[in-house]
């Protein structure tokens, strides 16, 4: 009888933590959704890009562009962004581990701390 209440717990623990991650990947799903069409936005504005040229009251012109122009260009992510962002979310939520960076990394340095020094060698002297 015991155990019949700690399968039913468990049961009803693996069910919410089921319908959390359902919840979460259908909310990444609407930011990669939003994120997909402030791309295609970036692009026709991009592709429409006329900057505006007024004269100032001195006889100057001055070129302007848009304001939205400027917030869409700072908003836009590249391609790769976007598939590493997606891809360690997806990782964190699962409970993978998150991803590394790719930055420089020091693959000798174990081979180098693994190495033993010789009992009764002298280090090298330079002049």
């Amino acid at each position: 009888m015991m155990t019949n209440v700690t399968v039913e717990a468990a049961m009803a623990e693996m069910e919410r933590k089921i319908n959390f991650l359902i919840k979460a990947v259908e909310e990444r799903d609407h930011e990669i959704a939003a994120l997909k069409d402030q791309m295609k936005a970036c692009e026709t504005v991009e592709s429409s890009k006329t900057p505006t040229v007024k004269v100032d009251n001195k006889g100057k012109v001055v070129l302007q562009e848009n304001q939205t122009e400027k917030s869409i260009s700072i908003a836009s992510l590249s391609v790769q962004q976007l598939q590493d962002m997606i891809t360690s979310s997806i990782r964190v939520q699962y409970g993978g581990p998150p991803q590394t960076s790719f930055m420089y990394c020091k693959p000798y340095v174990r081979r180098i701390n693994d190495m033993r020094i010789p009992v009764g060698s002298q280090p090298p002297k330079f002049q």
